[in-house]
């Protein structure tokens, strides 16, 4: 951002647009299994700067929204299969970390799973016969294969429709961005911490005459 131009302003006002429209907006928790789950995604080439993919995930502790990413990925993939891969490995990454501390906590938690709506990207990360393709990639994305390889990881399909990470790698039209706001634990509630301003012999009071009016 040392070079800002126009379309970066306007990307800023449409930023500060919404967070003026969503104060009252919250993620809310409630009790639920513990059970990591995850969902990762990969805008191919996105940048049309450097070409670099952009990639999220959404990691759920049962139906808890627990941790989120949106970030550049570090190097330009050659294909979506590469960038969906580098991906997963990088959630896979944060799942450990979460994994680890749980077990310190004495809450050890089966495996996760990572939702992804690439098929190529996973078949390379469960069958080595894919390996031959995937050669020019770093030796350090094939994380996850050895995760799933030890079982500690599995890695699901899920469509491109239902892909809440989506969410965290492009731009989204209004009806696309809304349907999956939907489907995250985000709600719109008047939610505070303050409590009521009013005195409380006042408040006696208000209740005494409704229940004199009631009668």
């Amino acid at each position: 951002m040392h070079r800002p131009t126009t379309v970066h302003w306007v990307a800023v006002k449409r930023i500060l647009r919404y967070l003026k429209a969503t104060p009252t907006h919250g993620i809310v928790y409630k009790p639920s299994p513990l059970h990591l789950t995850a969902y990762a995604d990969a805008d191919y080439a996105g940048d049309p700067d450097d070409r670099r993919s952009t990639g999220g995930y959404c990691i759920f502790l049962g139906d808890n929204l627990i941790s989120w990413s949106s970030k550049k990925q570090r190097g330009v993939s050659r294909s979506s299969t590469e960038a969906e891969y580098r991906q997963l490995a990088y959630t896979a990454a944060a799942l450990s970390w979460y994994r680890t501390l749980f077990r310190e906590l004495h809450l050890p938690l089966a495996s996760p799973r990572i939702w992804c709506d690439n098929i190529s990207a996973i078949s390379v990360a469960s069958n080595p016969v894919y390996q031959q393709r995937m050669r020019h990639v770093e030796v350090d994305y094939h994380y996850v294969r050895e995760k799933v390889t030890r079982n500690e990881l599995t890695v699901g399909y899920v469509s491109s429709v239902d892909q809440l990470a989506d969410l965290l790698t492009k731009g989204l039209s209004a009806a696309r961005f809304s349907f999956l706001l939907s489907k995250l634990p985000v709600r719109g509630l008047p939610v505070s911490l303050r409590g009521s301003d009013k005195p409380v012999s006042h408040m006696n009071t208000d209740v005494h005459s409704y229940s004199n009016t009631d009668t």
